[in-house]
């Protein structure tokens, strides 16, 4: 499982009902937009920090996971494996797809 659906109901019962799709889209848009311009040559730590904020903001734990590997290698100076972490980001998508469309459809 790549969602903590508990965390993402939280931010959803945090935010609102009305707010909760405005805001978690505005989180995947980012994501994926940080993603899409992400190459292993110019990745940075910050980069991966970013990301893993905002994965756990919507309970993306595989991503967070793949994030903080990503950051740890980057800060050792090795190459961040940043094919996982887009894999990580796609797998959440493919699993909140059949419950959440919006979110889903947002990347």
């Amino acid at each position: 499982m790549c969602v903590d659906w508990d965390r993402l109901n939280e931010l959803k019962s945090d935010i609102g009902e009305e707010d909760f799709a405005d805001v978690a889209v505005l989180f995947v848009s980012e994501l994926q937009d940080t993603l899409s311009a992400m190459e292993v040559a110019t990745a940075v730590a910050d980069d991966f920090h970013f990301l893993r904020g905002s994965a756990a903001n919507l309970g993306f734990t595989a991503l967070v996971a793949a994030c903080s590997q990503a950051e740890a290698a980057a800060k050792a100076g090795q190459a961040p494996d940043v094919a996982s972490v887009k894999a990580a980001f796609d797998q959440a998508l493919a699993e909140i797809s059949a419950k959440m469309p919006d979110l889903a459809v947002a990347a």
